[in-house]
């Protein structure tokens, strides 16, 4: 393989090219450690789960949420380990990056105790649309309004339609590579077919967030001590962390900013830097997830409800 290549490394060049590099070394450790508290992390938050929550009304879909930082922790050390990997992990962690947004909505309205409890308690309470990051400046063309059966669809068409595009361009992209009519190293250009899967892909993600963020402002009220700002900034944060710092280092991969090494161009170097930060990022929003989600849930409001009502009966 040519110097400054463009192309992931196979481990047959890549490790003996790795044993005077210091830095790849010092990142490959630090990322097995985070990798390693990562999962320790989340086995004291399933036990805690299991032991003083295990009739939460949404327990599994808790379980997947925490699950997710070791789970991305593991591609990003098997990314840099492993660089021709790399495409898959993208594809692996997109997808379950994208259907934790889905997941964080589900344990919402699971505190209500379902979609029809939800909006009878919010009936009252109005909804507003006007939110970033998609209509934060639209004040004239969209009025506040009460959550409907209508809207709440409209939300969660929102959600769900990531979970659906976000795999999908993955996968094309994936077969294209495998054809070899793709690189992920290929700079951003109209010849280039990831220029507008990825366009697309940002696209679908802000929807997606802008119906999470709708949804959280409507219902925190509602929540009161269920840290449910936490529990959306520790998914939230998983995607800028990832789309955003990705974004920028293949820009600054493009501007020649960063230097090849070896055979790495700049460009699998961006992709290098890029997991050995976001195995750091994403210990930190592990702990996050566990202020959120690692306490021991009051009694639930819709459950009190029922219970005053058999009172009465």
């Amino acid at each position: 393989m040519a110097n400054c290549s463009e192309s992931f490394p196979y481990t047959s060049i890549l490790f003996p090219e790795i044993e005077e590099d210091a830095f790849f070394i010092v990142s490959a450790v630090i990322g097995g450690i985070f990798l390693v508290l990562n999962l320790l992390n989340f086995a004291e938050e399933l036990w805690f789960l299991c032991r003083y929550n295990s009739n939460a009304p949404a327990k599994n879909y808790t379980t997947y949420i925490l699950i997710l930082f070791p789970a991305l922790s593991l591609c990003c050390v098997m990314g840099l380990l492993v660089p021709r990997s790399t495409l898959f992990m993208e594809f692996t962690t997109s997808t379950l990056r994208a259907i934790a947004i889905f997941v964080y909505t589900r344990i919402l309205i699971g505190y209500f105790g379902g979609e029809d409890k939800l909006l009878a308690e919010m009936t009252d309470f109005p909804i507003t649309f006007r939110t970033p990051p998609c209509c934060c400046c639209c004040f004239a063309c969209i009025k506040p309004s009460t959550i409907t059966s209508k809207t709440f669809k409209v939300i969660n068409a929102l959600c769900v339609q990531l979970v659906i595009i976000r795999p999908f361009t993955m996968l094309i992209l994936f077969l294209l590579w495998v054809d070899n009519r793709y690189e992920l190293t290929d700079k951003m250009s109209t010849s280039n077919p990831g220029t507008y899967f990825q366009f697309i892909n940002i696209a679908s993600l802000l929807l997606s967030m802008w119906a999470a963020i709708v949804l959280t402002k409507a219902v925190e009220c509602k929540l009161p001590n269920r840290r449910i700002r936490a529990k959306f900034l520790s998914v939230q944060l998983t995607m800028v962390f990832s789309d955003a710092q990705r974004s920028i280092l293949t820009i600054l991969a493009s501007s020649d900013v960063i230097d090849c090494v070896g055979t790495r161009g700049p460009m699998v170097q961006a992709y290098r830097y890029h997991y050995a930060l976001l195995v750091l990022e994403t210990f930190l929003l592990s702990l996050l997830a566990r202020y959120a989600y690692r306490f021991q849930d009051p009694p639930y409001q819709y459950e009190k409800m029922e219970g005053q009502v058999d009172e009465k009966n």
